[in-house]
């Protein structure tokens, strides 16, 4: 049975990232798959409902002073995806300055839930923003996350879907929690009926030659590869130029994964030629 002490949360402040600090201190040491229900549960939480919702993700119904509640999730979802939309209800729910932005409470649709930069002096999009911060938080700790790959060695498709089945997350979650703590410069893009969402790249990748809405280069492993659904293929080195602006000095590797309806996640993995970068000669010191 977990239990939770809500004055530690109270003493946290109102950085997500410490909110969840918070929850996830006061849970056993060996803890990988958070139980984000009776998380909910022990911070009176008293009921999560499953119902058929629409155009909403999850709503949390709580009196103004927050003392109790009830989150609602939408029971057409996969389990990864009410697991996340719970814990964003609860980002919510223990946010010291998070005020409802309905008279029932908070009502989350799924932009919400992806929203990852707050719009300047837009109060609900920086509160979305911050429940999103808090539920990655808490249902992949970074510091889990840290040391699987540490373990996990170089960058792969296959130690994505590892940390996803992990911590009972979606696998796009997962890849998002990846990417930016890989140490060597990786990209991955999401992509549907070979049309591209989006991409996430690193601090250290170079810049993508493609964006939102068009399509998956024709001659990427993306577009060409037969693999069946589930199958991650193998890395497979590509002419740069396939994905990047400028692919001077850049060997590109491409590892791509069908999914489901026409989605697919794609690994991109650079090796930088440093050759270029500017030598300093030695210095030679002639007799006296």
């Amino acid at each position: 049975m977990v239990q939770i002490d809500r004055m530690e949360i109270d003493d946290a402040g109102s950085d997500p990232k410490r909110l969840a600090k918070a929850i996830l201190d006061q849970l056993p040491d060996d803890t990988v798959k958070i139980p984000v229900r009776e998380i909910a549960k022990a911070i009176d939480i008293f009921e999560i409902r499953e119902a058929r919702l629409s155009g909403l993700e999850g709503a949390l119904i709580v009196p103004l002073d927050k003392s109790e509640g009830a989150i609602l999730i939408n029971e057409d979802r996969h389990e990864t995806r009410k697991r996340y939309t719970i814990a964003h209800e609860i980002g919510h729910y223990v946010h010291p300055f998070h005020r409802a932005n309905s008279p029932d409470g908070f009502r989350c649709r799924a932009k919400d839930l992806a929203v990852e930069k707050a719009k300047p002096n837009d109060q609900h999009s920086r509160m979305e923003q911050q429940a999103n911060e808090f539920a990655a938080e808490l249902l992949m700790p970074a510091k889990s996350v840290a040391e699987f790959i540490r373990a996990s060695g170089d960058a792969d498709l296959a130690n994505i879907l590892e940390l996803a089945q992990r911590h009972e997350v979606s696998r796009e979650a997962a890849a998002r929690r990846y990417i930016p703590r890989i140490g060597d410069p990786v990209a991955v893009v999401f992509s549907k009926a070979g049309v591209i969402r989006y991409a996430r790249c690193n601090e250290f990748f170079p810049g993508l030659s493609v964006s939102r809405g068009q399509p998956v280069p024709q001659q990427s492993v993306s577009a060409l590869s037969n693999a069946s659904i589930g199958e991650v293929t193998d890395c497979i080195e590509v002419d740069g130029f396939t994905w990047l602006n400028d692919a001077a000095g850049v060997c590109l590797f491409e590892q791509t994964l069908a999914q489901q309806n026409g989605f697919r996640m794609t690994l991109l993995t650079a090796e930088l030629d440093d050759a270029d970068e500017e030598w300093d000669a030695p210095a030679f010191y002639g007799r006296r």
